[in-house]
């Protein structure tokens, strides 16, 4: 086989394993992104791949490290451009009634938006964010969408990231039901807040924004002067991105994201660029990644609903609640005394921030000093414990058996979540990525055990 008959053979199984996703919504969506100056200069496709599902690839181009990937104009994205644009949304909101106590954040203002514009999509068929709404997900599967069932068997680093999402979600749509509870829709006459928008909306908004929005510097679309200044908390650097947030993330690219002059200098256009990547060429039909960042999968899983198997930015956090629950169920650390004030020296001073094992670096600086403070020394009066804490780190490396101890708890703590999930009788999209991710979690701490502990130990009532 020569070499242009090897090169079409191997096109041809790429092919065989993707599926184009080009449906009626994304065919909508091209339209309207051309009428708004997008020309797909690199002409991306959306396709379905075994591995990550709906994405992008180019069916023609080669990229290499610096090339473009993507170049939209600002007025395809739905930015604070955007919102500042629309008078009739604007109209929404009375600056008079605004108070700085009751800000929200630039992510909650856009999936107002979201829902706005879906209900005047449901209106008036032709809206300027109708073709984009119908490519978003049906459902997203970060832990927050976990059944109480799910929830209730989910470990306490997820519980508390989703109970802080709760609250954060409730509070955001709680001022802006204050601000436009009497506010009716001129075209259908309802109320929005009480008829329209409910809080289950309002939820799958705020996570559209959450998973599908891209950093932009806002200063070079704010105008002079914004109606929503005094409303919004934090800055408004995000963007929606209508058809580039079909890029799926990898550890092993690295892209860049900025705005730039249009060739005119008229406009901005936002500009992706590929500088990294694991091989010097990306094929057609092979799929194109970005980078969200130098991301663990705690968060991807928590902000994004995924995870990465393997992911080269991972790392596993503990918290004090761990060590005191395996000083708990340990049978021979339970029974030695630790003074409180230990525990309070450690909160006081935030030493229990930060406290993680990484596969190539190992144990975390503040981890070793805590298992050093706990269980190797005696004083518990706070001039001793600084003295110790902040003083020769050489001194934290006898920790060795409480951190095999304390890794061999967590994967039993896993192992049992995990099991009670897949007795559960049905298991929601999201508890299926849960779980999945402790399985990960399991796979990484029993190779960090396997590099850096050199005992096994099992001492556990």
């Amino acid at each position: 086989m020569g070499r242009t008959q090897r090169r079409r053979h191997h096109r041809s199984l790429l092919k065989a394993t993707i599926k184009s996703v080009e449906s009626d919504a994304l065919h909508t969506l091209y339209s309207k992104l051309h009428s708004q100056g997008w020309r797909n200069d690199t002409q991306l496709s959306g396709c379905h791949f075994p591995a990550t599902g709906r994405g992008l690839c180019s069916k023609k181009q080669h990229f290499v490290p610096g090339d473009r990937l993507i170049t939209m104009p600002v007025e395809c994205l739905i930015s604070i451009f955007t919102l500042e644009s629309d008078e009739s949304f604007k109209a929404l909101f009375n600056v008079e009634h605004f108070d700085e106590d009751a800000r929200i954040s630039f992510q909650a203002l856009v999936a107002c938006y979201l829902m706005y514009q879906q209900h005047e999509s449901s209106e008036k068929a032709d809206t300027n964010s109708a073709a984009y709404l119908n490519t978003l997900p049906a459902n997203y599967t970060t832990p927050y969408f976990c059944t109480i069932p799910e929830l209730q068997l989910l470990p306490e680093a997820l519980l508390e990231r989703t109970v802080a999402q709760n609250r954060t979600i409730r509070n955001y749509y709680l001022i802006l039901e204050t601000l436009l509870g009497s506010k009716h829709c001129p075209n259908c006459n309802q109320c929005y807040f009480s008829d329209i928008w409910t809080l289950t909306d309002f939820r799958r908004a705020y996570f559209a924004v959450n998973t599908r929005s891209v950093y932009v510097e806002s200063r070079h679309l704010k105008p002079t002067k914004c109606h929503f200044q005094a409303l919004i908390a934090g800055d408004t650097n995000l963007a929606l991105a209508p058809f580039l947030d079909l890029f799926n993330h990898s550890d092993a690219v690295e892209t860049s994201a900025e705005l730039k002059r249009t060739s005119d200098g008229k406009s901005w256009e936002f500009v992706l660029t590929l500088v990294s990547a694991p091989s010097d060429s990306i094929k057609p039909y092979c799929e194109l990644f970005i980078s969200y960042g130098a991301l663990p999968n705690l968060k991807l899983l928590t902000e994004y609903g995924f995870f990465l198997e393997r992911n080269a930015h991972d790392y596993f956090e503990f918290s004090l609640l761990d060590i005191e629950h395996l000083i708990k169920h340990n049978k021979e650390l339970n029974t030695q005394n630790y003074h409180r004030n230990i525990f309070k020296f450690i909160r006081d001073h935030n030493l229990c921030d930060q406290m993680f094992v990484n596969l190539a670096d190992g144990c975390s600086h503040n981890l070793r000093v805590v298992l050093h403070l706990i269980f190797k020394q005696q004083s518990y009066f706070p001039n001793v414990l600084n003295q110790i804490a902040f003083g020769d780190a050489n001194k934290f490396d006898d920790v060795q058996p409480e951190l095999s101890y304390l890794i061999t708890y967590k994967l039993h703590e896993y192992e049992h979540y995990t099991a009670a999930l897949a007795q559960l009788p049905e298991l929601s999209d999201s508890g299926i990525v849960a779980r999945s991710y402790l399985l990960e979690c399991m796979r990484y701490l029993s190779d960090f055990e396997a590099a850096h502990c050199d005992l096994k130990l099992t001492d556990f009532e």
